[in-house]
């Protein structure tokens, strides 16, 4: 049997078909529940489709909700354990806590779901239009025989029926309308995804349940503005003619198509029949002239048909667009416009849609997958910890923000924002990050340009050959003495003063790159005591920098391991083998975190000719 065969069992003592969970808007549909529940349609749901088809607004509403669906992505990620963050997404090759391996077998129920990201896609989106019209869906997972490998489908109620047994269901396939396969539950995945109702949970919600009335208003009052365009009575009213009033240039024929007995009334049929065939005739707008003997006012009557409605039916047309795009789960002006809205504030609207439409039921959805799919997965796959792992939504590609550009430089040049977020308000991701060679060589050419007695050490480590005189010449230029000023700072860290060094530019250059992993550490133990503290926190100390958080919030012993996992991760890699160096930069990270001092280079100096890291090299 598969692994995406095996679903949440019951256990001993619950009742039948919960799986061993309750999940108000998600279930696996046992063979108990297949007759109460597939198959079951409600009256207001027909009603529903019959006005999703027949009204451009609602319609326009639903494919908004649907099409911002369709754009976020799904991905699989740890929970955050309080909360105050989103999960953070696995990474294909694996990390420091998570093997190669538990990533593979993690993602393959991503992999194999609605086959892939762009199947996804379009599941959300069908997954959206079905939760906003009838309220509920079934995701139908089972084995094509033809192609041998896992489909899946999104149905509508009105797709899935069960059979007389109770022990499978039969499925409408896209394919066409003869299209059809009968599914042992046993063999399938049937998974039933509603919105639940606020009084009754088990049955499913919809906004058109509320917008029926308004929505029969709208379609009544779109019906009399399209009866009055295509009544002529309605329309143009009645004239009525004397019978002494004659055209301007009657003529009249005995061939075998006569024209009226009465000339006046074929001239009027003929200028009224020439626009129905000619929209673009001029016979449309140009009067007919008629000619008669004295005043014309007692010889022509026209008799108006139009009622009181015809003058108030646009106004209450929009009034009525207005209440639908209320009830919908949408914002307003996606329907009815925003009268103010420009280029500088448009992105409060989307942010908005977003945020308080779109989330919530791609939270629904990410849910329900989680409960009744990827855990029971997880667990055929043997992942330790399900319960520490969900499926999640990224909604990057539907914000659009003001351009905040100059200000992350801003803030990243002083240290305050971090790499990823300056990445993100760019528009970039993490993966458009140099790895560690392409840093290194970076720096290099850096020291190279600006450094004239480390560019020949730079040089080389970049393949560049210098001539013996270049070489020589900065011999002679690192024996040159350097003068390095240093501050006095108390208190000191180590107290202890360290042995006579002779400063060169080379061990000064060393101590920039452990400068650069100690404030790397200080920012990793500053973002942690922020998380730790939840919002409020972070709101507090949003002005000061990560590597001084340590100053202000106070970190106890026990709490440094976790604190500084994975904050010497560059470090370590960009110096293999220098154990000794990776203590000492350790222990002087967490006696700077106990005793809430800030950092300095004079104390890293002292930290590093204390441990003795050159000695033991030599």
């Amino acid at each position: 049997m598969a692994w995406w065969q095996i679903h949440k069992r019951d256990k001993p003592g619950e009742p039948a078909g919960t799986g061993g969970a309750v999940l108000a808007s998600a279930a696996l549909v046992s063979k108990d529940q297949v007759r109460t529940v597939v198959g079951r349609r409600q009256e207001w749901q027909a009603e529903g489709w019959d006005f999703y088809r027949a009204v451009p607004e609602l319609r326009a509403g639903v494919s908004w909700a649907a099409n911002g669906c369709s754009r976020a992505r799904l991905y699989v990620g740890r929970i955050d354990p309080d909360g105050s963050s989103e999960p953070l997404p696995v990474e294909a090759e694996g990390d420091d806590k998570t093997s190669a391996d538990q990533a593979a077998a993690l993602l393959a129920p991503l992999e194999e779901l609605a086959g892939g990201q762009l199947g996804q896609s379009e599941m959300l989106r069908r997954l959206s239009v079905l939760l906003d019209i009838p309220g509920e869906s079934y995701l139908v997972g089972y084995d094509d025989p033809d192609t041998g490998r896992r489909r899946w489908l999104v149905c509508s109620p009105s797709e899935v029926t069960s059979t007389s047994s109770g022990a499978s269901v039969r499925v409408q396939l896209p394919d066409s309308p003869t299209a059809r396969v009968e599914l042992p539950l046993a063999d399938c995945t049937l998974i039933r995804l509603w919105r639940p109702d606020a009084e009754i949970a088990h049955r499913p919600d919809s906004p058109l349940q509320a917008l029926r009335d308004p929505l029969r208003e709208l379609q009544g009052l779109s019906a009399h503005v399209l009866a009055t365009v295509e009544s002529r009575l309605a329309g143009a009213g009645l004239m009525l003619l004397s019978d002494d009033v004659a055209p301007a240039t009657p003529q009249q024929s005995d061939g075998p198509n006569p024209l009226h007995a009465n000339p006046v009334a074929a001239a009027l049929l003929e200028s009224m029949a020439t626009p129905l065939k000619n929209r673009d005739s001029a016979a449309a707008i140009v009067p007919l002239l008629l000619t008669t003997p004295g005043s014309p006012k007692d010889k022509l009557v026209y008799e108006s048909f139009a009622t009181e409605l015809d003058g108030n039916v646009l106004p209450l047309r929009e009034a009525a667009i207005k209440r639908v795009a209320t009830g919908l789960d949408m914002p307003q002006d996606v329907l009815t416009g925003l009268a103010d809205s420009n280029h500088w504030n448009a992105w409060l609207s989307d942010e908005s849609g977003v945020k308080l439409h779109l989330e919530p039921k791609l939270g629904l959805i990410a849910d329900a997958l989680t409960e009744r799919y990827f855990r029971p997965a997880w667990e055929a796959l043997g992942v330790p910890d399900p319960e520490n792992w969900c499926c999640w939504y990224d909604t990057s590609e539907l914000r659009q923000r003001p351009n905040r550009g100059p200000e992350a430089a801003e803030a990243h040049s002083r240290g305050v924002l971090s790499d990823a977020a300056y990445l993100r308000e760019l528009g970039f991701s993490s993966e458009d990050m140099p790895d560690d060679d392409e840093q290194q060589r970076r720096l290099l050419l850096q020291l190279a340009a600006s450094n004239a007695q480390l560019a020949p050490a730079a040089l080389e480590a970049l393949g560049v050959s210098l001539p013996d005189s270049a070489r020589a010449a900065a011999t002679d230029a690192d024996r040159a003495p350097v003068e390095i000023a240093r501050e006095p700072v108390e208190p000191e860290l180590p107290r202890n003063d360290p042995p006579q060094l002779v400063a060169s530019a080379a061990g000064e250059w060393r101590v920039s790159c452990l400068d650069m992993a100690v404030r790397r550490a200080l920012e990793r133990a500053g973002q942690w005591l922020l998380n730790r503290g939840g919002r409020s926190l972070r709101g507090q100390f949003r002005h000061v920098p990560l590597h001084r958080i340590h100053v202000e919030l106070a970190a106890d012993p026990e709490q440094l391991d976790p604190m500084l996992t994975d904050a010497y991760r560059e470090f370590h890699a960009a110096t293999p083998g220098e154990t000794c160096l990776h203590r000492a930069v350790d222990h002087y990270v967490r006696a700077l975190l106990l005793a809430r001092e800030e950092h300095h280079r004079d104390y890293l100096t002292r930290a590093i000719a204390q441990a003795g890291c050159d000695e033991e090299a030599a």
